[in-house]
């Protein structure tokens, strides 16, 4: 199974020819795509998942998951084809890490394992899947995303169940970085920007600057008190980082009421479009070697 999960959880190196199925889940809600080629072959659906097969990103019911999945691609006459995954973005941290080197270890996850950094995580990195992305500049910075190793074995388990091959896993951070990564590039590196990312129930917000993600809090969508508690992370960061300089709000997908929050931000918005993948996780996903 570990050999399983380091496939599945390391960069793709391959091209993928054929078709490929992508897949992006939530706690609620499973998005599909397929790609012939690199080309959209059938457009983006929705499928809500059975009940409380998820908690926190965590497979709850592997068995009942693996054969939904199944039956579902079955159904829609994709079974057999590679399987790409984003995870749930409750199913891994991300945090950026300053290395205390001059040059990059010949095998950074392995040096990153032993120099073994307090990063606040809820698990050890001995027992966790790790993607690490380098950062530009100096000093020397790479972006971690990582996972425990347990959840990478059950989802993993899924796609066992489910008959389909399993091309990848990816964290769900990775995905979305990717589908900014032309946006963010643009941007001043001066500015600093809030990005609101809505998924499903729930919406993750997190500042950035540089390309780089430097806090995050998850929120209900609908919470009718969020602009107050945006505007307390704000406070929150610039009271570490005084700065920091927040010019720009950027929304990946509609929220209710988002021009007054806007306005209570005293921010220009900018409601990103991921034509045609319609999903800026999918988007990345579809993008991700």
């Amino acid at each position: 199974m570990l050999a399983t999960v380091r496939k599945a959880w390391q960069p793709l190196r391959s091209q993928w020819l054929g078709e490929a199925v992508l897949l992006s889940f939530e706690d609620r809600v499973m998005r599909g795509m397929a790609l012939r080629q690199g080309a959209i072959s059938r457009p983006l659906w929705e499928s809500m998942l059975p009940a409380q097969a998820l908690e926190n990103g965590m497979p709850e019911l592997v068995d009942e998951l693996g054969d939904f999945v199944g039956d579902l691609l079955l159904t829609e006459k994709l079974m057999g084809q590679a399987v790409r995954v984003a995870l749930p973005a409750q199913a891994a941290q991300w945090r950026v890490i300053t290395w205390p080197l001059a040059d990059w270890p010949d095998d950074p996850i392995d040096a990153l394992r032993t120099i073994d950094p307090d990063l606040g995580l809820p698990f050890a990195l001995a027992d966790a899947a790790i993607d690490l992305q380098p950062l530009p500049g100096r000093p020397l910075r790479s972006l971690l995303v990582a996972a425990p190793r347990a959840l990478v074995e059950a989802w993993s388990a899924v796609f066992e169940i489910a008959g389909a091959p399993l091309e990848r896993l990816l964290p769900a951070q990775v995905c979305l970085r990717q589908a900014l990564l032309p946006k963010l590039q643009a941007a001043d590196p001066r500015d600093g920007i809030l990005l609101l990312h809505p998924a499903g129930a729930g919406c993750s917000a997190s500042l950035w600057q540089q390309g780089v993600p430097l806090y995050e809090r998850l929120f209900e969508a609908d919470d009718p008190q969020l602009a107050e508690k945006l505007q307390q992370i704000v406070a929150f960061y610039r009271s570490r980082e005084a700065a920091f300089n927040l010019r720009q709000l950027w929304l990946t997908a509609s929220l209710p009421h988002h021009d007054e929050l806007a306005a209570a931000l005293q921010l220009p918005l900018e409601q990103l479009s991921f034509a045609p993948y319609d999903f800026a996780v999918m988007q990345g996903l579809a993008q991700t070697r």
